[in-house]
This record gives C-alpha cells, sequence and structure tokens, in this order.
C-alpha cells in the first residue's frame, strides 16, 4: 500500500481585505477550491468593504521577514502569488525573501490600478516591482491599466496587448497574461505569452458589479495549479475555466461591488427563477421508517420513483425507531446526489440543519417547526414549505407567503399514515384555501391514484403522497395518475 501524501501547499503574499472579497482572502478561498492548503504573509491590513476602502496600514517590514522566515522552516511550498504590496520598501522586501528563500514558482499580480482608476501603488511602488520582483517572477497577470503602466503604452485592443506583453517581457519575466476585462465589449479577452508562444483565451463578459477581487483568484487559481505540479499554461486554461464559472454565479453580498462565488454556491436567485409548476406535481414523502429502516432499499424506491417522474422528493423521518443526525445526514446525502442527477428537487422536513448540510433544495416546515423567517436568515438559498390545515392557519402564516415556495394543505382525507394528523379538511377546505393563496398549493394526506382528480378540479397545483408509492404495484401508472397527466 502506497504511503498517504499530503496536499500541495501554496504561498500568497498580500494584503489582508476586510471585507473577504479580494486580497488574500480571494486568495485562501481560491486555493481552498482546488485542495491546494494556503499559507500567508501579510503584507498590509486594510479597512474596507464593498463599497470601497476607507483605510490601509502596511505591515512592518521585519514583520514581512519574520512571517517567511517562520513559513519556510516548515512548510513545503511549492508555488507563491503576489497581490497588493503597498509600496516600494515592502515591494523590495518581498522581493529579497523571494531570492532568499529560491521560490521558482511565483506568479506576480502587479496590483495597482483599483477597478475605479485609483493608484494602489505609487511611482516609486510601480519603478521597484519593474527592477526587483518582475525579474523573479515565473508569471505576471497585470489588468489593462497595470499592462499600460508597466509597458508605457496605450492598450485599445488585442494587437496592443500583445506588443504591451513583449515590452514587459524585457524585464525579465517570460511569461505574461494581460487580462482584458477594462476593453469594450461583450467578451472578455485574456492575451497569454508564455515565452515565444502565446494564444488568446475569451470569455463572456457578465453584467455583474459583484466582481471584487478577480486579479486575485485568477492569480490564485493559476497558483494553486501550479502547486500541484500542472503545467503553467494548463494551469492558466483550468484558472479561465473557473473564473468563468464563479463570474457567471454571483453572490448578492455588500450593497457595492460585491465578492465573487469562490465556493460555486448555488444561487438562490437562480433556484427560485427555474421553479416551474411540473417542478411541485408529484411529490414523494418518505423515510427510512418506510422501508424497514433499509437505507438500500430507500435508495431503490427514490431511484425508481425518479425515473417513474416524480418531481420532488422530500425525506421524512417520523418513525417510532429513532435515527440519530449523523445517519441522516448520510442518507440525506445519498438521495440529493440521486435526485440531482435525475433534476428533481430534494428537500428536507422539518430539519433546516440537516437541509443545510446535505445540500438540499428546500426544506417543509409545519405550523409549529422552525419559523419561516429564521429558516430564510440562516439559508436564503432553501426553497420553503409549509404545512397548512386550515384558514386560521393559513392567516396565521400571511406574513410568511412572500418567502414561500408552496404550502400544502391538509390533510385533505384522513391517513393513517401519520398519527397526530388533524382532522382532514375535504376538497371544500383544499379549495377555500387554494382561493385564498397565491401561490402553489400542494395538496397533502389521504391521497391516492383513484381520487387524485378530484383533488386537481379543486385547485390543487400538486399532490404529495408517501404510501400511495410506497405501496404501489407500478409505479409509472401510480406517478401519471398522482400528476393528473
Amino acid at each position: 500500500m502506497r504511503a498517504a501524501k499530503q496536499y500541495p501547499t501554496a504561498l500568497t503574499i498580500a494584503g489582508s481585505d476586510s471585507g473577504g472579497g479580494a486580497g488574500m482572502q480571494a486568495d485562501i478561498k481560491t486555493m481552498q477550491h482546488f485542495q491546494v492548503f494556503s499559507t500567508n504573509v501579510v503584507v498590509g491590513l486594510t479597512a474596507q468593504n464593498t463599497l470601497g476602502v476607507q483605510g490601509a496600514y502596511p505591515t512592518d517590514e521585519a514583520v514581512i521577514d519574520a512571517q517567511f522566515d517562520s513559513l519556510m522552516a516548515d512548510f513545503d511550498i511549492q508555488a507563491a502569488k503576489t497581490g497588493a504590496l503597498f509600496d516600494a520598501k515592502r515591494v523590495a522586501k518581498v522581493a529579497q525573501n523571494v531570492s532568499r528563500y529560491q521560490i521558482k514558482q511565483l506568479v506576480v499580480d502587479p496590483v495597482m490600478v483599483a477597478k475605479g482608476g485609483a493608484a494602489l501603488l505609487d511611482e516609486a511602488g510601480v519603478q521597484a516591482m519593474k527592477e526587483s520582483l518582475l525579474p523573479k517572477a515565473f508569471l505576471v497577470t497585470p489588468n489593462i491599466p497595470e499592462a499600460e503602466l508597466l509597458s508605457g503604452m496605450k492598450i485599445q485592443n488585442e494587437a496592443d496587448m500583445a506588443e504591451a506583453a513583449k515590452r514587459i517581457q524585457r524585464f525579465g519575466v517570460a511569461n505574461v497574461m494581460v487580462k482584458g476585462g477594462h476593453l469594450p465589449g461583450d467578451e472578455v479577452t485574456n492575451y497569454v505569452l508564455l515565452g515565444s508562444d502565446s494564444f488568446v483565451l475569451t470569455g463572456k463578459k457578465v453584467d455583474t458589479k459583484r466582481k471584487h477581487g478577480t486579479g486575485d483568484t485568477l492569480s490564485a487559481a493559476i497558483t494553486a495549479m501550479l502547486a500541484k505540479g500542472i503545467s503553467l499554461k494548463r494551469a492558466i486554461l483550468l484558472a479561465n475555466d473557473y473564473m468563468n464559472a464563479i463570474v457567471s454565479k454571483p453572490l448578492y453580498i455588500g450593497q457595492g461591488h460585491g465578492p465573487l462565488n469562490h465556493g460555486l454556491w448555488s444561487n438562490p436567485k437562480k433556484t427560485f427563477a427555474n421553479l416551474t409548476e411540473r417542478a411541485l406535481r408529484c411529490q414523494l414523502v418518505v423515510g427510512l421508517a418506510n422501508v424497514d429502516y433499509d437505507a438500500n432499499r430507500l435508495f431503490d424506491l427514490v431511484r425508481a420513483a425518479c425515473e417513474a417522474g416524480v418531481s420532488l422528493v422530500q425525506y421524512r423521518e417520523k418513525g417510532e425507531r429513532s435515527v440519530d443526525f449523523e445517519k441522516r445526514l448520510a442518507v440525506a446525502v445519498t438521495l440529493s446526489r440521486i435526485c440531482q442527477k435525475k433534476d428533481v428537487l430534494f428537500f428536507i422536513d422539518d430539519d433546516v440543519d440537516l437541509a443545510i448540510a446535505s445540500g438540499a433544495d428546500g426544506v417543509h416546515v409545519g405550523q409549529d417547526d422552525t419559523s419561516v423567517a429564521s429558516i430564510v436568515e440562516r439559508a436564503p438559498q432553501l426553497l420553503i414549505g409549509l404545512s397548512i390545515s386550515t384558514m386560521a392557519e393559513f392567516e396565521k402564516s400571511r406574513s410568511s407567503l412572500a418567502d414561500l415556495a408552496y404550502i400544502g394543505v391538509g390533510p385533505v382525507f384522513d391517513t393513517k399514515t401519520k398519527k397526530d394528523a388533524k382532522p382532514s379538511i375535504g376538497l371544500a377546505g383544499l379549495k377555500r384555501i387554494k382561493e385564498a393563496a397565491q401561490l402553489p398549493v400542494i395538496a397533502i394526506g389521504g391521497l391516492t391514484e383513484e381520487n387524485a382528480a378530484g383533488v386537481y378540479e379543486a385547485g390543487a397545483d400538486g399532490i404529495a403522497v408517501i404510501s400511495a408509492i410506497t405501496k404501489s404495484d407500478n409505479l409509472n401508472r401510480t406517478v401519471q395518475k398522482l400528476s393528473n397527466l
């Protein structure tokens, strides 16, 4: 058996962004995404948020030395990158340590100009970078304004980018990537010059102000790949793909230029926008208690139900036997994956922690369970279903309706599935609540193939069942009738 090997380690040499969107925070998040451990040398602190930088506080030069000494005495650092270096003294100090510790795979992101055009490095700092740091770099990744400063020319098109890259090479850095996000047009064009070979990368320009930290993130992604032993050209291609992916899935955090979605979290706005009437049509509510606590039987049942056309699966443990959280989490994660493969929504019943941990699409709660407002606060990405059995409960829940994906109304008929079920409301009760609601109504309680059509005639948008599916002798037929197809 081969010996276990540690994950690769990289180093970010940059400033700290208190807002978490750029700087070394962006670097660490990016490296973590690619399963590379990130160490860091803090060259300065900032007080900033998505609205701007309110203060900058460079680190003492002796502290920079001490951080390098500490890291190099312990970690096997395979690649490193620089970000904001604040001034000429700190540029020179970083360059000294790069030479001292013979850091070969150094990616220099020459942070000189902010997105709004403000200078982040003075003239002396730019000169120090040209003279002391660029000759030690493996790759430099300037944006258009930074490339203009380094090359001494105006850049207006791809041909200018190519010429600027050649000029930057004269400072002793063989590999240059000029990022073209500042140029006009619907596409972002990045020009890459690796020695004498060149190529162009393009991506669709996304109309969003949620792009804080793009330069840091791209260079960190390349650095992470280099630390993993990937070639420079391949590292750049993979990093470019990563950038295209995260820019297209913005996070809605902060009031200004928001952070990137480094972890590729699901977008709650997209989840809601994609929710169709069909997605709620036929729901299977099921748990281990329905299959004699045999997890494999449960997985097989859910696979078959998804194949038959079930549109939503709700995992629910209400049996007499207690199932601990770890077991429920393992079951929920597997069910979530099964549903994802079939493009079926996956909900958790009455357990927000489990819904978050398992990556579920939503959570269903009752009147006496976790409040809707608290779910929205903790997990805005989750769709929410709420049980309502009477008009009184509907009126009580009015303030929460805007945050719901649907309401589960019932029991419509008497049911033996739930021992503490409330009195049945019949088709008339279902119809009254549907007429008052401005959102999808899912009928629950005592529903079968035989009574499904009448439930839809009463106004239901969908049906949720347990035994109608778990005890079916023909899933395709059952799901069709429950879907009123």
